[in-house]
């Protein structure tokens, strides 16, 4: 176990961090790391907790606390008495906690072997030992949600941290140089809390001048003057001109205040906030070298009915050196499919199985691409998030250049995985993409993201329907093998009506699960019953909705790719080329490639060979339902009629070159946009007649699909006579 409350309030057991509770709990776990290693009593518990007038149950309610955070710290704990996390105490509880568990007490033990280092006469083992306390400050104590940060004892311990920086930036200035940079980083992180401490404002200006930064020495100490006439209406005291006065016989004597180092007036900035209005990248909060004491480590849970994808996760560890390696720089992967085919699931699984090659964290960030309620994060936001997640101060008031210098020197030289999930396009991950050896990126998205395959070399990994064989383990997986060995056949029908897609399969088996006493012939069919719409696949659950799944991807299409996706449903077969998809839209054969070629980015469709786009099941569902709410009547059927009037004339046209004299009398003049196909000889003839079989028969013998004229009903299946091999079924 590891806690930290220095920054958000975490316990961590491994690599996982746990779920404490509520905000009072969050706040009674806080109050127990602040009084460790001693005792938390009863009564200061009550008093913190409920600022005034707490209720006659509040101790009952602190010891139910106290019981469930037990369970959480030790979840296989049978009695109380057999704790060894948290105990009872004198009239109270105590965590058991040292240095080694506690970031708030290992930064205290820091701070006295810098002191006994000074004592020693050694300065420099003294700030190394202040430097590493202060890589453990990751912002003010807050345990969200809860009322607690604005306690005397929690800000007591902001202020045993500005106190360390002081004297981190004493001993640094004084006999390691070396540490400039990384001080004046948490200077300005103290500042920004403390904005009129003029003994903080008189070490930044130390620090800019040991790192050669003289002018915007001057400059900050002008910009501090102008706050303190502005906000308080008094002069800088005697330490604040005593830095100024040292800085100027560091400059030669020369009284340049307020000067540039290009020449001409600078203006005095703003510090509200301790933001430094015009600074540089440079002067930015540099990231904390890689030994910090907790690593990142927010990997959501592994799924613990994982199954198959072994190709998809050879792919993955393609990108990984041996073992002992860094990656290679710029290493990224784009997991990409459909809506709900299981990317996450897949990337996650690959991160917690190659976890221990990451040791300086691993981060998950949701980038909410395809939210059902929330809007996708921006680059500054998706930044911020990962500079939170490594422990790594910066300023909300950042401009976006100066942060993302920020974002990259973090970055840099530390070995991390980043999973950045559900990215809407290359432009919302590509400023997110480290260029440097060690860290391994892998995206999710429903697009597939090719830009970052010829900018970034990224590996393109598409995620496909299951086999067969995959949807039945995973169904054993989640119903138990007893159900599904015990009714083969159900299981065999249930797994094809979900046509290998991983969210509709967990569907219809968590409503086997929730029904047990349901035999899964009755559940299969009812998925029958649905067939070719997603009714059975709906819920109230937004992030579980396929069919509001697939309607967010379908509201991000342009109209002309958008209107082709409804129409595909017309089509009689899974596999439609360029040019009938151009008689069915009435649109020009260039303009369906690039609307094809949109659906296949968004994994509407599937290229299967140059020129073929293939629908799966559920999204020929999709396409249907939105075609009969979307498309007017009149608009379905002259659509339809295209479609047999291409294959007609098509027909047609091989049939003149495979039997000459054979041909059709009297075929009808296309609508217009109706584009039938050409053919160079004999081959090209026979190989599209081959290929179109299936779509060919469909039409003459499904007779959902009979044209308003049973002419052309006659006519094509005059003409598939003639056309087709004999003996074809």
């Amino acid at each position: 176990m590891r806690y930290s409350i220095l920054g958000t309030v975490r316990a961590v057991r491994g690599e996982a961090e746990l779920m404490v509770g509520p905000p009072k709990r969050l706040a009674l776990l806080s109050l127990l790391l602040l009084r460790a290693p001693g005792p938390l009593t009863l009564s200061e518990a009550v008093d913190v907790l409920w600022e005034e007038d707490p209720p006659a149950s509040a101790a009952n309610v602190v010891h139910r606390h106290i019981g469930a955070l037990r369970r959480v710290l030790e979840p296989g704990l049978s009695s109380r008495a057999e704790a060894a996390h948290l105990v009872r105490a004198a009239d109270g509880y105590r965590l058991l906690v040292d240095a080694s568990t506690s970031d708030l007490l290992c930064f205290r033990d820091l701070r006295a072997q810098a002191r006994r280092a000074l004592r020693e006469g050694d300065p420099a083992g003294a700030a190394r030992c202040l430097v590493e306390a202060l890589r453990l400050w990751r912002g003010p104590v807050v345990a969200a949600g809860t009322p607690v940060a604005a306690h005397p004892a929690f800000v007591a311990v902001g202020h045993e941290f500005v106190s360390a920086v002081k004297e981190a930036t004493d001993v640094v200035l004084a006999s390691a140089p070396e540490w400039a940079e990384e001080v004046l980083t948490v200077l300005r992180v103290a500042v920004d809390c403390h904005p009129f401490d003029e003994a903080l404002h008189s070490r930044i200006i130390g620090a800019l001048a040991a790192t050669g930064r003289q002018a915007e020495a001057l400059r900050h100490f002008e910009a501090v003057r102008t706050v303190l006439a502005e906000e308080l209406g008094v002069e800088p005291g005697p330490v604040l001109r005593a830095a100024r006065q040292r800085l100027l016989r560091r400059d030669g004597g020369a009284d340049t205040r307020g000067a540039d180092t290009r020449g001409g007036e600078t203006r005095g900035g703003d510090i509200r906030g301790g933001d430094i209005r015009g600074a540089g990248p440079r002067d930015l909060p540099l990231p904390a070298p890689r030994e910090q004491a907790v690593r990142a480590a927010q990997l959501p849970a592994d799924s613990a009915v994982f199954t198959g994808r072994e190709t998809e996760l050879a792919q993955l560890d393609e990108l990984l050196g041996p073992a002992g390696e860094n990656c290679p720089p710029g290493a990224a992967a784009v997991v990409c499919g459909m809506a709900g085919i299981g990317k996450t699931t897949l990337a996650l699984h690959f991160a917690h199985r190659l976890a221990d090659r990451f040791p300086d964290g691993r981060v998950h960030l949701d980038l909410q691409g395809h939210h059902p309620t929330r809007d996708p994060l921006d680059t500054p936001q998706a930044m911020r998030g990962i500079l939170d997640a490594l422990g790594t101060p910066h300023d909300h008031h950042t401009s976006t250049s100066a942060l993302t210098a920020l974002y990259r020197a973090t970055l840099a030289g530390r070995r991390l995985l980043l999973v950045l999930d559900d990215a809407r396009d290359c432009a919302h991950i590509r400023p997110l993409l480290p260029a440097t050896p060690g860290t391994l990126t892998v995206i999710t998205s429903r697009r597939r993201l090719e830009g970052l395959a010829v900018t970034h070399n990224a590996r393109i990994i598409p995620v496909h329907p299951m086999s067969p064989a995959e949807s039945l383990r995973l169904l054993a997986r989640r119903l138990g093998t007893h159900r599904t060995r015990s009714e083969p056949d159900a299981a065999h029908r249930i797994a094809g009506l979900c046509a290998g897609h991983p969210l509709a399969l967990t569907l219809a088996a968590t409503r086997a699960q929730t029904n047990p006493h349901f035999p899964l012939t009755a559940l299969a069919a009812h998925l029958e019953a649905h067939a070719g719409t997603l009714a059975a696949f709906t819920g109230p659950d937004p992030h579980t909705d396929l069919r509001q799944a697939l309607d967010r991807t379908h509201q991000l299409l342009t109209a002309g790719a958008a209107a082709l996706f409804r129409l595909l449903s017309l089509h009689p077969a899974p596999v439609i080329t360029v040019a009938t998809a151009a008689s069915l839209a009435a649109t020009d054969p260039g303009t369906t490639h690039q609307h094809l070629t949109e659906l296949a980015d968004h994994h509407l469709l599937a290229e299967t060979a140059l020129g073929h786009y293939a629908l799966h099941p559920l999204l020929r569902a999709h396409a249907t339902e939105l075609a009969r709410t979307r498309d007017t009547p009149a608009e379905r059927s002259t659509a339809h009629t295209r479609i047999w009037q291409h294959y007609l004339h098509t027909v047609e046209a091989a049939v003149a070159l495979l039997a000459p004299g054979h041909g059709l009398a009297d075929l009808p003049p296309p609508l217009p946009g109706v584009c039938p196909q050409r053919f160079s000889g004999r081959a090209d003839a026979a190989a599209w007649t081959a290929a179109e079989r299936p779509a060919l028969l469909a039409l003459v013998r499904d007779p959902d699909r009979s044209p308003r004229d049973e002419s052309l009903r006659k006519q094509l299946t005059d003409a598939l006579g003639v056309s087709l091999p004999p003996g074809a079924p």
